[in-house]
């Protein structure tokens, strides 16, 4: 047993490693603290090439620099010497990068030597191969962009401290953005990220590429995507409220004028027009007239388009019923689902309810308009005009609408028109007076309404015209 100077003794020592343990610790900070980044160079490659746009600009550089700078503060303890010096390389492939040979010739022993390599691949390319092949099957669906980040920190004698790389993948979140997605529209489909997304990803993915308890390789992050600029759809729905739907089982659900509105779009199916032969059958005499007297009609066959649909609170069942023609020696360009088909001319399209004929239109497809222009150069977040990011002064083109719907339903006057990147934007007009914009393809995703006196009962017989499934 031990005796009582002794114990004093050993705890004296004890006190004085403690000590001695805080000043050791203390003096290392000090030195860690005394240390700096330079932060080398940003080398970059983007097989899509837009993204990489964004480092042209001042302030997008300054803050990457600024927010860099906090994240390796929080998780190195250590910043970097000039927060203003952003060196951007922007390569023609990705094999021209060599992480490996860093090119700086500061010997100063208090300087770490920062690069950051960013390269965005295609996420189609990128998880065929099978080394990349995600746990989540349903995370290639999502994926509209992938960047690849690498951080290599070298010491003064190019020594490697640091090398850390992550996989990003980006996919679109829900936005109040209506207009026509840039990454959905070729030659320009792969720019997702607006300059703010841009941003905050590059802030994500580098706090946890600098976060020493991170384990993570691959991560998914959710960004609301980028939209052409436009002088048609943005100036018109700038802050004003959205409506969205919801779908479940072919039923789109929104809020309007204080209650719940359902309406539900079924199959399409096809009806033949049986007019020539003995099993011909009776039909009305206009339509006969206009089918008979059709440009290569005796080649042709008819059929009318079908389509179930239903307000489902009001228990009302409508047909949509279009009338077209099949015509071999008249096809359509290539790509276009409908080959050898087209709307027949004139008012011989119908929204039906029972056997009472709602509405009739006419269809006219690829209609120019001069004054509606598409910005290639600029883009938005599609809900807040000064979200508009240029790349260049491109004077923009003229918008060609898809389809063009005009008639009458009920006591009113009506125009439907279809644009954006395959049919994703209707214009919906009622009496020449802008009621709607809408987005969607074959069910509404939200819209905005600028006529107060709409009433939802026409307002859904105009979403069951505009977005039938025979608009592709």
């Amino acid at each position: 047993m031990l005796d009582k100077d002794t114990i004093n003794y050993c705890c004296m020592m004890r006190r004085k490693l403690i000590v001695c343990s805080f000043l050791f610790l203390a003096a290392c900070t000090t030195v860690a603290a005394q240390k700096k980044i330079i932060l080398e160079k940003l080398r970059c490659y983007s097989l899509n090439g837009p993204v990489m746009n964004y480092f042209k600009n001042d302030e997008i550089r300054r803050t990457i620099a600024l927010e860099l700078n906090e994240t390796l503060k929080l998780y190195q303890k250590i910043s970097l010497v000039d927060t203003s010096r952003l060196i951007i390389e922007i390569f023609p492939n990705r094999e021209s990068i060599h992480a490996g040979n860093p090119d700086f010739k500061d010997a100063d022993t208090s300087h770490l030597h920062l690069y950051i390599d960013l390269f965005e691949v295609d996420p189609a390319v990128f998880f065929a191969k099978p080394e990349n092949d995600p746990h989540d099957s349903m995370l290639v669906k999502r994926a509209a962009s992938l960047f690849l980040l690498q951080t290599t920190l070298f010491t003064a004698d190019k020594k490697v401290t640091l090398n850390e790389s992550l996989d990003v993948v980006v996919s679109p979140s829900e936005t109040p953005g209506i207009g026509i997605l840039y990454s959905n529209s070729f030659p320009y489909r792969n720019l997702l990220l607006t300059p703010k997304g841009f941003t905050e990803m590059l802030k994500a993915a580098t706090n946890l590429l600098f976060d020493p308890k991170n384990e993570l390789i691959q991560v998914e992050m959710k960004a609301a995507p980028a939209y052409f600029a436009d002088n048609y759809i943005l100036a018109k729905t700038t802050d004003q409220p959205r409506t969205y739907v919801t779908m479940n089982k072919n039923i789109s659900t929104y809020h309007y004028k204080g209650e719940n509105e359902m309406i539900r779009l079924g199959d399409a199916v096809y009806e033949e027009i049986k007019i020539k032969g003995k099993k011909a059958e009776k039909y009305p005499d206009d339509l006969t007239n206009a089918i008979r007297e059709a440009k290569n009609f005796a080649s042709s066959d008819f059929v009318f388009l079908r389509q179930d649909c239903r307000d489902v609170l009001r228990d009302k069942n409508y047909l949509i019923k279009m009338t077209v023609q099949v015509d071999p020696d008249n096809p359509t360009p290539m790509g276009e689902l409908f080959t050898f088909t087209d709307f027949l001319p004139g008012s011989f399209h119908y929204l039906l309810s029972e056997k009472d004929t709602l509405a009739r239109f006419i269809i006219q497809k690829k209609v120019p308009d001069k004054e509606k222009k598409i910005y290639a150069g600029k883009i938005s977040n599609g809900y807040d005009s000064t979200s508009l990011f240029t790349f260049n002064t491109d004077p923009g083109w003229a918008i060609i609408y898809d389809y063009v719907v005009t008639g009458t339903i009920g006591r009113y006057a009506f125009q439907i028109k279809c644009s954006g990147f395959r049919n994703t934007v209707k214009e919906i007009y009622v009496n020449k007076k802008l009621a709607c914009i809408a987005q969607g393809k074959f069910n509404p995703e939200k819209f905005v309404v600028f006529d107060a006196s709409l009433s939802p009962e026409l307002l859904n017989q105009l979403l069951m015209i505009g977005f039938n499934r025979f608009f592709e």
